[in-house]
């Protein structure tokens, strides 16, 4: 059921609906993921099996970061913790860079880490991650962006879907890099370089942008809003917690019922671009 309703938010991301209401999607998500994992714990321990298996397939690693990222760009951080708390303390939890660097903006106390689940096509990624400059940043994460897709090519179930769709049944929903567009807002990167990439999600980060992060509410009743190094932050309430996050310096090597054509479909297919509703043109 979870992981339907995931594919239902790719999906209709990929159909273009309205960024707001993919937001409040996301609440069902993540409370469909929630009752998955507390079947599971019932479960004898032979029977057990994770919500996120995030070492294998890959795919299961794309969704995770995936989730998160759409949560970071939506502004759905009060669903972060929730959503870190389906791994936490498990054999998942505080194993993958590129994780703890994405939660560390939002969650207190992360790990250093300095190894990562999947090098191809992450290692990509945590090449901006360890940038030292902003230019090296970007001219990493265009990278990245430009080879994500391709380079899942033999990892990923969800590779080439496109090409079995039928008339009445097709499993593809959309192919987006939800990670790269969190990073570049979380970094404000200039993305003018690959915003036109077939597989970044531009849309959501220019949401993103438009209204000013949120802090994430703590057990303890405090408040916790990061933000990268030289990043300005707004002033939170009295009792918050208000810290910088540094970029770390140092890593280790790791031991795509659609409504006639939807606009990204069409956009990764080279036959269009997907816009804002008020914005949209119809396809030939």
């Amino acid at each position: 059921m979870a992981g339907f309703l995931w594919r239902e938010f790719q999906l209709r991301y990929t159909a273009g609906d309205p960024l707001p209401e993919l937001a409040e999607l996301l609440t069902k998500v993540v409370v469909a993921y929630e009752r998955e994992a507390e079947s599971s714990d019932r479960l004898p321990e032979e029977e057990y099996i994770p919500v996120f298996a995030l070492d294998d397939p890959i795919d299961e690693y794309v969704d995770f970061i995936g989730l998160i990222s759409a949560c970071v760009l939506l502004h759905r951080e009060d669903l972060i913790p929730r959503i870190h708390a389906l791994v936490a303390g498990s054999a998942y939890d505080e194993v993958d860079f590129l994780i703890e660097e994405l939660l560390g903006f939002y969650l207190p106390d992360r790990p250093a880490m300095d190894e990562w689940l999947w090098d191809k096509p992450y290692g990509l990624l945590v090449e901006v991650i360890v940038g030292e400059t902003v230019a090296v940043k970007t001219k990493a994460m265009k990278k990245y962006v430009s080879k994500w897709y391709s380079s899942m090519k033999g990892l990923a179930h969800f590779w080439g879907k496109h090409e079995k769709m039928k008339p009445e049944y097709s499993s593809y929903v959309g192919y987006w890099a939800f990670s790269a567009a969190a990073f570049t807002y979380l970094y404000d990167l200039d993305d003018s370089a690959y915003r036109d990439e077939v597989a970044y999600p531009q849309d959501f980060v220019e949401y993103a942008r438009s209204m000013p992060r949120r802090p994430v509410k703590l057990e303890n009743g405090s408040e916790l809003l990061r933000v990268a190094g030289g990043q300005s932050c707004r002033a939170l309430e009295t009792g918050s917690v208000l810290r910088k996050r540094e970029v770390a310096a140092s890593s280790k090597k790791a031991s795509i019922c659609l409504r006639s054509m939807p606009l990204n479909m069409a956009r990764q297919f080279g036959s269009g671009i997907r816009v804002p509703e008020r914005e949209r043109v119809e396809m030939k």
